[in-house]
């Protein structure tokens, strides 16, 4: 569907969703704490997506647990780990 992502990347003109300006700012962020000048790094597009959908889904009330979209989160925040492992 046309999502939020889609949506922007085109009203922004680019080809790419993680270079729009929601993602912008988090690839950055991430690249800054990692040392890393690559904004291309697909382990920095995974956990700008990853931060967004937790963003999302804790604002919806869920909290981390071993069931349902509790346990999706947790799912979602430990990719988001591994990623950043892969960092350092």
């Amino acid at each position: 569907g046309m999502g939020l992502e889609r949506l922007t990347a085109v009203m922004q003109g680019v080809h790419n969703n993680y270079d729009t300006d929601l993602f912008q700012p988090l690839i950055q962020a991430a690249a800054k704490l990692a040392h890393i000048t690559d904004d291309k790094n697909t382990s920095l597009r995974v956990i700008a997506d990853h931060i967004r959908a937790c963003s999302f889904l804790i604002v919806d009330g869920v909290i981390p647990s071993n069931e349902g979209r509790g346990y999706v989160l947790r799912r979602i925040i430990r990719r988001a780990l591994r990623h950043g492992y892969k960092l350092n």
